[in-house]
C-alpha cells in the first residue's frame, strides 16, 4: 500500500501541530509496513500512489489544489481536517486582534472574507500562495473548503465537535471516522533508571507551551499568573515554550516582550527538541493551554501524562480530558487565574491506564490504517 500524505505550504519548515500529527502517524504507518510518502506542494503524481491523504483544511487555500488534481486522476482521498470551530475563531478576530488582523475586523464580517483577506497579504510575502489564494477570491474560500469535503470519501475528525461544526459550517454529511491524536511515547514512559531531569533548576511551576502569538494567548495568561502572584504573595513562576513569530504579529510579539523584560519569573524558551520536553513538564505543577481556539489541545494530554495538572478552554478539550481538567474563558483573565489556582492546589493527576491506551500514536495509526483499507477496497469494487 503507497500512501501520499500532503500538508500545508512550508508545513517543515513551519511547524505546527498538523506537522506533529503527519510526522508521527506516517512514522506509526512504516512501521506497521505501509509505504508513506509527505510532500507539501503540488508537484506530485497521483498515479503513483494508491490513496492521497490530504492535511488541513482551515485557511489553507492549497489543500483545493491538491484535492482537485487527486480527483481528476481518480484517486480516492482521505481528509483530515484539523477543522475549528469557526464561532469560536470569528470570537477571537472580534474580541482580540493585533497587528494585521485589526484591518480584516473592520473590512469584513464574514469570516470567510476574513480568511480569504489574510491569505491576500500573506501572498504579498510568499509568491507561492499567489495562485490558490486568487482562485479562493474568484471561486469562493468557502465554496473550495466544502467541495474537498465532498470529494473526499473518509474524513477524520479528532472530536464529535468537530463532526458538528463541519457538517453546519459547510452544510454537507460527512463520512467521519473519529481518530484522536496521540501522545509520544517519551510521554508516557518515565525517564531510564526513574531519575526524573530538571532543565531549568525550578519545581512546581506554570507551564505553557505553543508559538508566541495571540491565538494562543501567553498575555493573557501572564496577566493571571501576576494576579496570582499578588494575591497569594507566592513566588509563582511561569515556563513558556515556544517560537516568537516576529514580524507577522510584530504587536503582539513587542508588549509579549516588554512583559518579559519587566518580569524575572517569566522564563521564556524559544526552542526545546520534541523529546526533551516531557522533562519540562515532569519538573511543572500546571500545564496551561488557554487558547482561543484550538482542535483538541495536545499539550494539555502531553502535560497530564508527565503527571502536571491541566488547565483548557474549549469543549473540544473537554471531550478529550474530561474531569482531568480546570476549564477557562480565554478571554477572562479572572477565568484563567481561577483555573489556574484551582490546580495548584489539587493533588498530581492519577491518569487512567484507558486513557494512557486510548491517545497513542500507535493507536492513531492502526485506526488510520484500518479506514485506509476500509476505503480501498471499496474503491476497487467501483472501479
Amino acid at each position: 500500500m503507497k500512501i501520499l500524505m500532503l500538508g500545508r505550504y512550508h508545513l517543515m519548515e513551519h511547524g505546527g501541530g498538523d506537522k506533529v500529527q503527519i510526522e508521527n502517524t506516517a512514522r506509526e504507518l512504516r512501521i506497521l509496513g505501509v509505504d508513506v510518502e509527505i510532500k507539501t506542494d503540488e508537484d506530485f503524481i497521483p498515479q503513483n500512489y494508491d490513496l492521497i491523504h490530504l492535511f488541513q483544511l482551515d485557511w489553507t487555500p492549497e489543500t483545493y489544489l491538491y484535492a482537485k488534481k487527486a480527483f481528476e486522476a481518480g484517486k480516492p482521498i482521505i481528509l483530515s481536517p484539523i477543522h475549528h470551530n469557526i464561532g469560536e475563531v470569528k470570537r477571537f478576530d472580534d474580541e482580540y486582534v493585533f497587528d494585521f488582523r485589526r484591518i480584516s475586523k473592520v473590512l469584513f464580517k464574514n469570516q470567510f472574507h476574513r480568511d480569504t483577506f489574510k491569505n491576500v497579504y500573506r501572498s504579498l510575502t510568499d509568491p507561492k500562495k499567489i495562485k490558490p489564494t486568487i482562485l479562493s477570491v474568484t471561486h469562493g474560500f468557502q465554496k473550495m473548503q466544502k467541495e474537498v469535503l465532498e470529494m473526499s470519501q473518509k474524513v477524520l475528525v479528532q472530536t464529535d465537535l468537530e463532526t458538528r461544526d463541519l457538517e453546519k459550517t459547510f452544510g454537507v454529511k460527512i463520512d467521519a471516522i473519529k481518530v484522536p491524536n496521540g501522545v509520544s511515547k517519551n510521554f508516557i514512559e518515565p525517564d531510564a533508571g526513574g531519575e526524573i531531569k530538571n532543565p531549568l533548576n525550578l519545581k512546581d511551576y506554570i507551564i505553557c507551551v505553543g508559538r508566541i502569538e495571540p491565538r494562543k494567548n501567553q498575555l493573557n495568561i501572564i496577566s493571571a499568573v501576576e494576579k496570582l502572584r499578588k494575591e497569594s504573595g507566592e513566588d509563582l513562576q511561569l515556563v513558556l515554550i515556544g517560537v516568537s513569530t516576529g514580524l507577522k504579529h510584530f504587536e503582539y510579539g513587542r508588549l509579549f516582550n516588554q512583559k518579559k523584560t519587566e518580569n524575572t519569573w517569566i522564563h521564556h524558551i524559544e526552542k526545546v527538541p520534541y523529546q526533551e520536553m516531557p522533562a519540562y513538564y515532569r519538573n511543572a505543577k500546571v500545564g496551561v493551554s488557554a487558547s482561543w481556539f484550538e482542535t483538541t489541545g495536545l499539550t494539555s494530554l502531553e502535560a497530564l501524562f508527565c503527571g502536571a495538572n491541566a488547565v483548557a478552554s474549549g469543549e473540544r478539550a473537554r471531550e478529550y480530558l474530561k474531569d482531568y481538567a480546570s476549564y477557562c474563558d480565554p478571554g477572562s483573565v479572572d477565568s484563567i487565574a481561577d483555573a489556574i489556582k484551582t490546580q495548584l492546589k489539587a493533588p498530581r493527576p492519577q491518569i487512567a491506564q484507558e486513557l494512557r491506551k486510548e491517545y497513542t500514536w500507535e493507536k492513531a495509526a492502526a485506526k488510520t490504517l484500518e479506514v485506509y483499507g476500509e476505503v480501498l477496497k471499496k474503491w476497487q469494487k467501483s472501479q
